[in-house]
């Protein structure tokens, strides 16, 4: 009864919450997530970032570009602006292996990118005391501020749980 509850919980989650409409961005290999928002389609993407070893290089494990729906799907780097005050990552090596991060914009919300014995890289986050491999993002902004003073009205968290599952989480600031 307690797994039913928790499906149809999900399926109403990704139902009510889905972002039909936005373009999903081209698998890398290496995607570990991606950033969408309710401003445009433009897209975030976080890449793992390897040396020739396979090994996540130590100063910058993760590469982010930025891919401009809205110009095409034309792939840019971040600018200067966005990598310092929004999508940009803040990173600390916690172990082998393994960084906590946050996004230079919301420094309460913990990432953690960790490498496994066998090389495969993810990023988890702990919501509600639920660990969540985490796969995408989406910001939802309250309306009407300019986007230098943007504010978040929920971020929906979209992954899968240590089982496996598909889950979405909408979580307030």
């Amino acid at each position: 009864m307690k797994l039913l509850l928790l499906t149809l919980f999900n399926l109403f989650a990704f139902g009510a919450f889905s972002q039909g409409d936005y373009p999903i961005p081209p698998e890398t290999g290496n995607q570990l997530f991606y950033i969408q928002h309710s401003k445009n389609h433009n897209t975030y993407v976080y890449d793992a970032n390897f040396d020739q070893s396979q090994k996540l290089k130590e100063k910058e494990p993760v590469q982010i570009y930025r891919i401009l729906y809205t110009e095409g799907g034309v792939k840019k780097e971040l600018t200067n602006v966005q990598r310092k005050l929004a999508y940009g990552l803040h990173t600390q090596k916690i172990a082998d292996n393994c960084y906590e991060m946050h996004l230079v914009s919301y420094p309460g919300f913990k990432l953690y990118l960790r490498q496994n014995s066998e090389g495969k890289v993810f990023v988890e986050t702990v919501i509600n005391r639920q660990t969540i491999i985490l796969k995408r993002l989406f910001l939802k902004t309250k309306e009407g501020l300019s986007d230098l003073r943007t504010k978040l009205q929920y971020v929906m968290v979209y992954g899968k749980d240590i089982a496996g599952n598909h889950v979405a989480v909408k979580h307030i600031p």
